[in-house]
């Protein structure tokens, strides 16, 4: 099975130096979008939401394969 890292950039670069291995890019994406999605609403408990940071996803060759901005992880509506 495939491993992905998933490195965020927000207030700070945190890299992902273990992976997770997932069956295949999807769950890869969907890992990344639920990752955006707990760190926005650890965001929102503070008071605010930066929908600018990112997740890049990079394979096991070291191949950024995905990016899921934070906007990219939520449906804002009015």
């Amino acid at each position: 099975m495939p491993r992905y890292f998933f490195n965020v950039y927000d207030d700070v670069i945190a890299e992902d130096e273990e992976g997770v291995e997932l069956p295949n890019l999807a769950a890869a994406n969907l890992q990344a979008l639920r990752g955006a999605r707990d760190l926005i609403s650890e965001q929102v408990k503070h008071g605010y939401m930066v929908l600018s940071h990112w997740i890049e996803v990079i394979d096991e060759h070291g191949e950024k394969v995905l990016t899921v901005t934070f906007r990219d992880a939520v449906d804002i509506k009015e």
